[in-house]
């Protein structure tokens, strides 16, 4: 497979710009997540520059997608994957829009979730538990 880097710069832009638009984010609710300036995730965004590889990793864990989708990378058959929204992965799976239901600081809560280890998200659900006990 022959895909320039000048390619899969402009893939990494646009797949950030519609999977960020696709949860309804601001390019400041994305960098706050990722501990990054606003301004160097806006020039990924721009195709001014790229993350780094550890960058990738953290994007794609938040979007539970893989790094190959997000720079668009071919595989199996030669066709580009295509990012499927929140809402269609939801009715495939669910058969109704669930994350539709969510507002910008619970997604944004959900994608900090999403960059912990599996121990810690236990963790932060026993927290959640034992805060809905108390309002009981």
């Amino acid at each position: 497979m022959d895909i320039s880097n000048a390619q899969i710069k402009e893939n990494i832009a646009q797949n950030l710009k519609n999977l960020r638009e696709t949860y309804n984010l601001t390019q400041k609710n994305v960098s706050d997540t990722l501990g990054i300036d606003a301004a160097s995730y806006r020039n990924w965004e721009n195709k001014r520059s790229v993350p780094s590889v550890s960058a990738l990793f953290e994007i794609a864990k938040i979007y539970k997608i893989s790094i190959n989708q997000l720079c668009g990378i071919e595989v199996n058959g030669g066709g580009s994957y295509l990012l499927m929204s929140p809402n269609q992965f939801n009715k495939d799976i669910y058969g109704e829009n669930k994350i539709t239901d969510l507002d910008a600081y619970e997604k944004q809560l959900i994608m900090k979730i999403r960059r912990l280890t599996n121990d810690d998200k236990r963790k932060v659900g026993e927290c959640i538990n034992e805060l809905l006990k108390t309002e009981e």
